[in-house]
């Protein structure tokens, strides 16, 4: 099972102060959701993909024992270990993540996955204060990321999980190679011998659908009537000149006593996405399946991002979605919005990449999304060497689909006329790789647990010509699927619990 042997994990320790010792084995019996419970507490993120399009739909991730907590504190960059002591503080967090990659010196020799071993995480939306002075800070950490020391990467079709085990060398490579390999083999031991099988759930009310309303109960940090105004306030810096969108967003608030994977189990089920994750490694939960990737950076330095804008719900068959597409296409909104926001894609490119190499490679193309289907367009490039990786996201961020055009503007405006700050809503969810690849997506379709509240965040965007009474029932329209996933998991779980 253990695929690392003694003597390549000797030549490794001779160069590197950090060696994976990885195992693989068939796991027929298993699935993420198991394999997160199984390690309960000690399980800090679940990343999955359910994108017929992406190798990344044949994974999933789980991170378990973190070791390091990189965030931002009082404008410092913070890195501390599991009891919580600070290891260092730095000024920048492009510092943070090349001192902290070197300390470790991890070896290059890593599994050929999507995601081999890193840091996962998020950027608020006001990190964007980062790179901006314009840009006033927000409440949440701009930055939030750790490092687990144990990556368990489930292949679906093959059904098989690969156990990467993070070890520190130190003076005795012998002995280092054996406790990487007792761990590794503690892990396996811990998914071959579970005493107790996985707690029961129920699933029989995920996907039915509700006639009562799922605003019942939940709280807004805006009214419908300041909201219109709002809206209004944004139409008349349109007609000055100061932007051509700005997304105005509200937040909702609702009383959760669900367990967090038990929620995102309902979300998975009900709203499959090419970004799916669950990350409870801080002192809030992220449960998110989001549709849209902000950036996707390759260790050749190749650079991707794919902006999305213009929306039909599915149609009943094949037939009806295609009429929906023809029309979604032939939206001369919806197309001058889409433009616009490609352009805008373009320009972050851009800023750093290598003259001539920003392409848009896939124009005005249509997805389907279990609910809804979007219009898609991709904008490739190549970064400029002086460029390091973790700029260009931020370069990127947050994305204009969320904030606006022209982005600094638009964000000011949101800032201006919002009641609180968006934090994690419509900031960036991420893996940063030791072999240098970053995937990242933007965080919408993502509810935030704190405590015993649930919150929901969602977003229009406001143009000249829009009707400030639809602005608002868009927000709501948005934030539907997710309360919506909320209540199903409240009638399943909260009453499974009162019948124990």
């Amino acid at each position: 099972m253990i695929q690392t042997s003694r003597q390549s994990f000797a030549r490794q320790a001779a160069q590197h102060k950090t060696v994976p010792v990885t195992a693989r084995l068939v796991a027929d019996t298993l699935t993420p959701i198991q394999l997160f419970e199984t390690f309960n507490k000690r399980a800090a993120f679940l990343l999955e993909s359910r994108d017929p399009l992406s190798l990344w739909s044949e994974y999933s991730f789980i991170g378990i024992d973190p070791f390091l907590y990189l965030t931002e504190e009082n404008s410092r960059f913070t890195v501390k270990d599991q009891s919580g002591i600070v290891r260092n503080r730095y000024s920048r967090f492009t510092e943070a993540w090349d001192r902290t990659a070197a300390e470790l010196d991890v070896s290059p020799e890593l599994p050929d996955l999507p995601f081999p071993g890193g840091a996962v995480g998020s950027f608020s939306f006001e990190a964007m204060n980062l790179t901006e002075d314009k840009i006033e800070k927000g409440s949440a950490p701009a930055a939030s990321f750790v490092f687990c020391e144990t990556i368990l990467a489930f292949h679906h079709s093959r059904e098989e999980l690969t156990i990467i085990h993070f070890q520190e060398v130190g003076s005795d490579a012998d002995g280092a190679f054996e406790l990487g390999k007792d761990k590794v083999e503690a892990v396996i031991g811990e998914l071959s011998g579970r005493a107790a099988p996985v707690k029961k759930r129920v699933f029989e009310t995920f996907c039915q659908q509700t006639t009562e309303d799922i605003f019942s109960g939940v709280k807004s940090n805006v009214t419908k009537e300041a909201f219109i105004d709002k809206v209004r306030r944004v139409k008349n810096y349109i007609e000055s000149g100061d932007a051509f969108q700005v997304v105005l967003s509200q937040r909702f608030e609702v009383e959760n006593r669900v367990d967090g994977l038990d929620l995102y189990r309902v979300l998975r089920k009900q709203n499959p996405s090419p970004y799916m994750f669950y990350i409870r490694a801080f002192t809030e939960e992220l449960v998110g399946s989001s549709p849209e990737r902000l950036v996707k950076i390759e260790a050749d330095r190749s650079i991707d991002i794919h902006p999305i804008a213009g929306t039909r719900k599915r149609g009943k068959d094949d037939q009806e979605d295609k009429a929906l597409e023809a029309d979604l296409l032939a939206d001369e909104k919806e197309r001058a919005e889409h433009f616009m926001l490609v352009d805008l894609a373009r320009n972050d490119l851009g800023r750093v990449c290598q003259y001539g190499t920003v392409e848009t490679y896939e124009k005005m193309t249509i997805t389907r999304f279990s609910k809804v289907m979007h219009i898609i367009s991709k904008v490739k490039g190549k970064l400029r060497p002086d460029v390091h990786p973790i700029e260009a996201v931020l370069s990127a961020h947050p994305a204009g689909t969320v904030s606006g055009a022209p982005k600094i503007r638009a964000v000011e405006i949101i800032q201006e006329l919002e009641a609180d700050s968006r934090d994690s809503y419509a900031g960036t969810v991420a893996y940063l790789s030791f072999n240098g690849t970053i995937d990242s997506c933007i965080a919408i379709r993502t509810i935030r647990l704190q405590g015993s509240k649930a919150f929901v965040q969602a977003g229009a965007g406001v143009v000249y010509d829009s009707v400030p009474e639809l602005e608002w029932e868009e927000t709501r329209n948005k934030a539907s699927a997710l309360l919506s996933a909320v209540s199903q998991a409240k009638k399943s779980f909260e009453q499974e619990e009162s019948v124990r």
